[in-house]
């Protein structure tokens, strides 16, 4: 089964829109039911998002850490539990371990180079065959 891919591409001059999206992504996942990983592309950026998910929403709880077996997993590797469903993509790169998720989302930020990453991203997994989405977000 191919994955379906949701891009959602951010119009805004906040430079923490990106990872606010992130979570709510994580926190309307994790309440359908969902185990959710989230890739970023190193350790600092693993941390920051385990940092934000403990304190983005006082009334929520989501249970994570970084390269665990939890509901919600954090890590920057391809290293991946194999019962994960949602795919939330931070990286600039398409991860090599797609095929374990049943639905996979990328984040895009409207700029230069970020634009031109999450081009080569969509044609990749629309040449793989993917159903490709594409959510304008403006805050």
């Amino acid at each position: 089964m191919i994955a379906p891919v949701n891009f959602y591409i951010l119009h805004t001059t906040s430079w923490q829109a990106k990872d606010r999206l992130a979570c709510q992504l994580v926190e309307k996942a994790w309440q359908q039911g969902n185990r959710i990983y989230i890739h970023t592309g190193s350790l600092v950026a693993a941390q920051h998002i385990d940092i934000l998910l403990w304190t983005y929403k006082e009334e929520s709880f989501l249970p994570h850490s970084i390269s665990s077996t939890d509901p919600i997993s954090i890590g920057y590797s391809e290293k991946v539990a194999d019962n994960m469903d949602v795919l939330i993509n931070l990286s600039e790169v398409v991860p090599p371990f797609i095929s374990k998720f049943k639905r996979i989302v990328e984040i895009v930020d409207d700029i230069e180079p970020a634009r031109e990453a999450g081009r080569i991203r969509y044609n990749f997994y629309k040449q793989q065959g993917h159903e490709l989405k594409v959510h304008q977000i403006t805050r």
